[in-house]
């Protein structure tokens, strides 16, 4: 399903040991730079990302590029909206998910297969990018990794989710002040790497944002928020 594709895509293989950049050194003990970085984001109500998603397949010699923007509004609710090469739209709060896509000139909301999944991969989404990720260790084994980046790397404990992903990696600032970029590496090599650009920080998203029955347009809540073109 494309919809889970892009879900679990926009969940982290980038080198971060290429030549000429000193290898990143293990953390012993990461609880006191994961309590720190809830700390930081405690006072994140919500924040808006633009997306460049690139999707790494060993059939293919160039990755499947895609673009759109990710909207996070406390305490749960998220949107995932991907503008180009397709159009679709992922919305998920504690409650529910909603996919729509973009067809025949109108919006068309589909029939999820794995909404429980989906909603689960949205909750843990929700959670990163709110510096939760010590709500993450019951699914997670978390550690950390600093250097000229910081890397924060989840392992799914589930042997299930490690058949589909094998581990996930949060790339950082050295002084973990925000979310720079997210790879997923899958068993089979294959990876996805998500760049977030464009972020801005505790902005008010207008009424009908997270709308499930009806969302209102992305161009709309940009022009809102300051992020026009």
């Amino acid at each position: 399903m494309k919809t889970t594709g892009v879900i679990l895509g926009a969940l982290l293989a980038w080198s971060l040991t290429a030549a000429g950049s000193p290898p990143l050194q293990p953390v012993a003990d990461p609880a006191p730079i994961l309590h720190d970085l809830q700390r930081k984001m405690s006072s994140l109500h919500s924040v808006y990302f633009a997306v460049s998603q690139e999707r790494h397949l060993q059939l293919f010699t160039d990755p499947l590029k895609s673009e759109g923007a990710m909207l996070i509004d406390h305490p749960d609710q998220i949107r995932w909206e991907t503008s180009s090469p397709y159009r679709s739209i992922l919305l998920g709060d504690h409650d529910s998910v909603a996919q729509f896509e973009f067809t025949d000139g109108k919006w068309n909301r589909l029939k999820l297969g794995f909404p429980q999944m989906l909603k689960r991969v949205m909750e843990q989404m929700s959670l990163m990018n709110q510096g939760k990720l010590d709500a993450l260790t019951a699914d997670y084994q978390i550690s950390v990794a600093t250097g000229d980046v910081a890397v924060i790397t989840l392992v799914p404990k589930d042997a299930t989710v490690r058949s589909v992903l094998t581990s996930l990696e949060v790339i950082m600032p050295p002084d973990f002040s925000a979310t720079r970029e997210v790879v997923m590496h899958e068993p089979n090599g294959d990876f996805t790497r998500l760049v977030f650009s464009r972020e801005k920080r505790n902005v008010q998203f207008p009424p009908g944002t997270f709308d499930q029955t009806k969302p209102l347009d992305l161009a709309v809540i940009k022009a809102e928020i300051g992020d026009a073109p």
